[in-house]
C-alpha cells in the first residue's frame, strides 16, 4: 500500500514540474504577468505556493477561489474612492488551473502587503470550500 501512495505522489511530481514548466513558458502568463499582477509558483517538499504581487491593495480587495483543480485569484477595486468609472470597472482575475485536483487539500493564504502567498498542502487534507480565508 505504502509504495502505490509514492507511486502515486511521484506521478503527481511529475505532473507538476511539466505543467510549471508550460505555465512559465506560455506568452499569455508573462502577458498577464505585465497587465494584471504577477505570479510566481514553487514547490517544497510538503506543499505547493502560489505568491502574487498585489500592490496597492488591501486585503479586503482580494478574494481566494477554488474550484476542482483552479485556483483564481480575484482583486476587486470598485470601492475605493479615487477610481473613476467605477461601474465600468470589473475586478481582475488570474486564474491558475493545477495538472490534479486540489480542492480536498489544506489550503491557506496569507496576505502580508505586497505578497499574497497561498499554500497547498501535498499531504494535508483539508474541507472542501470555494473560497479560502486569506489571514
Amino acid at each position: 500500500m505504502q509504495d502505490n501512495l509514492h507511486g502515486s505522489q511521484m506521478n503527481e511530481v511529475e505532473k507538476f514540474d511539466e505543467w510549471v514548466k508550460k505555465f512559465f513558458l506560455d506568452p499569455e502568463t508573462s502577458a498577464l504577468d505585465h497587465q494584471l499582477f504577477s505570479i510566481d509558483i514553487y514547490e517544497s517538499e510538503d506543499e505547493y505556493m502560489v505568491e502574487a504581487v498585489l500592490e496597492n491593495h488591501d486585503v479586503k480587495d482580494i478574494k481566494v477561489c477554488l474550484s476542482d483543480n483552479e485556483l483564481s485569484i480575484i482583486v476587486d477595486d470598485n470601492h475605493k474612492p479615487f477610481l473613476e468609472n467605477k461601474a465600468d470597472t470589473l475586478p481582475t482575475q488570474r486564474k491558475i488551473p493545477f495538472p490534479f485536483s486540489i480542492c480536498s487539500r489544506r489550503i491557506t493564504a496569507e496576505f502580508s502587503n505586497p505578497l499574497l502567498v497561498i499554500r497547498i498542502h501535498k499531504f494535508s487534507p483539508g474541507k472542501t470550500a470555494d473560497d479560502i480565508n486569506i489571514e
